[in-house]
């Protein structure tokens, strides 16, 4: 099992590239991603990313994801392609076990 988890944005950019996705939301509550927002704006830094969410838990890993779908994708084989992209990806930089991998719908078409 590695210690170092995959990077937000590598499965940003691994999951964008899935066919049928155009849009990550971000994956914090609201209320945190607006205050994330706010400071963002303020202080002029980059958007923080956060449209990934990767934690250790106690019995593996999980990562969520919200997505927008492309109208014209079915959206279930859209979210088992990213589901599918994730695992394949967390199985090659050996994180060890998954407990979860959440793929949510934010939006279609």
């Amino acid at each position: 099992m590695s210690d170092v988890l995959p990077s937000e944005e590598q499965l940003d950019d691994l999951i964008r590239a899935v066919p049928g996705v155009d849009e990550l939301y971000s994956s914090a509550p609201l209320v945190a991603a607006v205050i994330a927002t706010a400071v963002d704006a303020v202080t002029g830094r980059s958007p923080s990313a956060g449209s990934v969410e990767i934690a250790q838990g106690k019995s593996g890993l999980s990562v969520s994801v919200k997505i927008g779908i492309v109208e014209s994708f079915a959206a279930t084989d859209v979210c088992r392609r990213v589901h599918d992209a994730i695992a394949e990806q967390l199985d090659r930089s050996g994180t060890g076990p998954v407990d979860a991998i959440t793929v949510t719908v934010a939006r279609i078409g």
